[in-house]
């Protein structure tokens, strides 16, 4: 059975391949507007979020639009990893503008340790293809889903811009070994976790468990924190904006040292949620670990 939905999955990538761009992406912002339209549970998940992030103070109108921007922005991953397979380097460059790149190159050229930090924020097929094409090759980690063969089409399309997939089981082994080569990192540290693998940190102004593994690396290898996210503007261009690097933290305190690094991170990523938050991933039960109450305030959003 599997098989079979894997070669519809790739019928389908095929014709919309061939489609012209016009008409692809007006297929896809259909697709967005159809989830806004039927999945009721996630919409409240979202306006939970903004509420509870906000206390109350976004109007219904703002919320509405933030939570059609996160289908929207959802599909966008989808239909970017599809039109980079075909798309050039002079329209990537054209598409795609990049602020403060001297930071990285500049990394790169001292030969520094570097870790890249980001969210479920904006276009990341799009901030992921253009980084490993023309600025720096990174080992990034991803989540293995309950489909090989998916996975399988998805890591191919990514690393085509010269990245290296790494799942996230068994990732620390492989991060390890390329922090030691001085080849840079990728995480995207954004997601709820437990107290076990992760630091309790301040974020949007509310307590969160956040994975420590950047937090770990950077302090066993002195690399530098880099934080980057991609913001998406009108007619699907796209700005990346690269921030100033946290630097290394190592004293004979490690876990004072690891909650410092945490809480820095924390406070990067918050600060770029800010500067555009309809582009955040708003969909994620993000507070569960620690309010768990607000989510269930609902019975169908448990």
């Amino acid at each position: 059975m599997k098989k079979i939905v894997y070669k519809i999955f790739l019928f389908v990538v095929f014709i919309l391949r061939k489609l012209p761009q016009s008409v692809r992406r007006s297929f896809f912002r259909f697709v967005a507007y159809c989830g806004y339209l039927f999945a009721k549970n996630t919409n409240k998940i979202i306006e939970t979020n903004l509420n509870f992030v906000f206390n109350n103070s976004l109007s219904n109108d703002e919320i509405k639009s933030i939570q059609k921007y996160s289908y929207f922005n959802m599909v966008l991953w989808v239909q970017s990893l599809i039109e980079n397979l075909d798309v050039s380097d002079d329209e990537l460059k054209k598409t795609v503008k990049i602020e403060n790149e001297e930071i990285l190159l500049n990394l790169k050229k001292e030969n520094k340790p570097i870790i890249l930090i980001s969210a479920h924020f904006g276009n990341m097929e799009m901030l992921s293809c253009y980084i490993n094409k023309f600025v720096i090759p990174l080992h990034q980690v991803a989540r293995e889903s309950n489909f090989s063969e998916i996975d399988e089409f998805i890591v191919k399309a990514r690393e085509a811009s010269g990245s290296k997939i790494v799942f996230k089981d068994g990732a620390l082994k492989k991060l390890v070994k390329a922090m030691l080569k001085k080849e840079a990192v990728s995480l995207i540290i954004d997601q709820n976790i437990n107290a076990r693998d992760g630091e309790e940190v301040e974020f949007l102004g509310k307590k969160a468990y956040q994975s420590s593994s950047s937090a770990n690396l950077a302090r066993k290898f002195d690399a530098y924190i880099v934080p980057l996210a991609i913001f998406n503007q009108e007619n699907y261009t796209y700005k990346i904006k690269i921030y100033e690097p946290i630097i290394p933290i190592k004293t004979e305190n490690e876990k004072e040292d690891l909650k410092k690094i945490s809480q820095l991170e924390a406070n990067a990523i918050s600060a770029i949620i800010y500067e555009d938050k309809k582009q955040w991933f708003w969909p994620h039960k993000r507070f569960k670990s620690h309010y768990r109450e607000i989510y269930e305030k609902n019975s169908n959003n448990k």
